[in-house]
């Protein structure tokens, strides 16, 4: 990928992209079903084939990013999934499971981005949610390194997804063209659609107000980043929470955005008010606001480079964050780009990493006092993000993100190239709260 940097490989490289090994053993995504019945989770599905003219074939989807259950009042009717597509595939797809066993592909609109190209293709989507009647979604990724440039900012709904007739509900999108570049989170607030966007000099949140079948007008509520640009350049989550709209902020590809030279810098929370006024709650004070909080932004924590989850639970929000800071076991010192990295020895890196290296999760009643359930990812510093957060059967449940297994890359001072070995804490985990 054209905008990762990193010294050293985490984990190590055992195949070559779409070489047959790795689509047998690896690349699959999976779908994976607990049950209250039983202690082991079972697989109910994985990535089927898709196969050229030339006869190669790979396996069509490489992640799913999004889940909806559709219910009927207190129903439930239908469980759609969104897929991460690959490069050289069709594009990214809907599937639908009536009985959480089965997964079908459901048929897909023809679609146009700013990128349409022969060498990009839309590979992603990321936001996916019920509104009245209507399952909503928009295309997130596309391919060439962007994952979260579409380059397409329709926003797209239908009342039956197996007829494969989707509406665009906003036209032919949301601002301009590179100031949007792609609508990345969606949500529902007070009765109204929210959509928030990101762009190259910073996000924007539009508000909808439904007024037929597929007919929405939509106002620009917050522009330019709430105030502080590029920095805030996109919103990676939305939580509505009594009478306010919760704002997560972000930098793509990990709060360093190198292609487009923004950051690196942590990530904001901030909130909508009744009256629609931008209020500060994790942030650097601006235009004579304090943060509500008092605390700055990523809660203090440099390294928070996502606000990757906010959810209102039993009357709480939850939020998780996803911090970068386990990347400097990889880091050549020499290397590092400011002079504070370069003078951080590997004896106070690793003093810092096991208080502080890992997700954050924090807990709040009223969006201003809060506390933290964890610095650290739990006691896992590979934990370096938190994804989702949901109740189940009674239960609150954390879904961290954790790429560094099944081997990691082990050093025991700067000077040390290290060797990869088994990494017990590696791989995704669920921990219940």
């Amino acid at each position: 990928m054209p905008n990762v940097h990193i010294d050293m490989w985490p984990v190590p490289i055992e195949y070559k992209n779409y070489e047959q090994a790795f689509e047998n053993d690896v690349s699959a995504a999976e779908i994976w079903r607990f049950s209250p019945n039983s202690s082991t989770p079972k697989r109910v599905h994985q990535a089927d084939w898709y196969q050229l003219e030339n006869g190669i074939s790979f396996r069509r989807h490489y992640g799913y990013r999004s889940m909806c259950t559709y219910r009927d009042g207190s129903r439930d009717i239908a469980l759609y999934v969104a897929s991460t597509s690959r490069s050289r595939g069709d594009g990214p797809d809907l599937m639908v499971s009536y009985d959480g066993e089965s997964f079908s592909r459901l048929p897909k609109p023809s679609i146009i981005s700013e990128f349409s190209s022969n060498e990009i293709t839309l590979t992603s989507i990321r936001s996916l949610l019920q509104y009245e009647e209507l399952l909503v979604t928009t295309i997130t990724g596309a391919s060439n390194g962007n994952v979260n440039g579409a380059g397409i900012t329709t926003i797209f709904a239908t009342d039956d997804p197996t007829s494969g007739q989707w509406h665009s509900i906003n036209g032919k999108g949301l601002g301009t063209f590179p100031e949007v570049v792609v609508v990345y989170e969606l949500c529902i607030h007070q009765g109204l659609l929210y959509a928030g966007t990101g762009g190259i000099n910073g996000f924007q949140l539009w508000r909808g107000r439904r007024s037929g079948k597929y007919e929405f007008t939509w106002e620009l509520v917050v522009k330019d980043g709430g105030g502080r640009g590029a920095l805030n350049q996109g919103i990676i989550s939305l939580c509505s929470h009594r009478d306010y709209l919760y704002i997560g902020t972000g930098i793509q590809n990990g709060g360093h955005d190198r292609t487009n030279n923004v950051g690196p810098a942590a990530a904001e929370v901030l909130r909508l008010a009744p009256n629609d006024e931008l209020e500060l709650v994790c942030a650097n004070p601006r235009d004579g606001l304090l943060p509500l909080s008092g605390r700055g932004p990523g809660f203090g924590n440099y390294f928070n480079a996502y606000i990757w989850k906010i959810v209102s639970i039993d009357d709480r929000l939850l939020l998780g964050t996803m911090d970068w800071s386990v990347f400097g076991l990889w880091a050549i010192r020499e290397e590092r780009k400011t002079r504070f990295g370069r003078l951080l020895d590997w004896e106070s890196m690793q003093v810092f990493l096991s208080s502080y290296g890992g997700a954050e999760l924090w807990s709040s009643e009223d969006g201003v006092d809060w506390n933290c359930i964890t610095h650290n990812g739990f006691n896992n510093i590979y934990n370096f993000g938190i994804r989702n957060i949901v109740k189940w059967n009674g239960q609150t449940y954390v879904c961290t993100a954790n790429p560094f297994g099944p081997k990691v890359l082990t050093r025991t001072s700067d000077t040390d190239p290290g060797q990869y070995e088994h990494n017990p804490k590696g791989g995704c985990q669920i921990i219940a709260l």
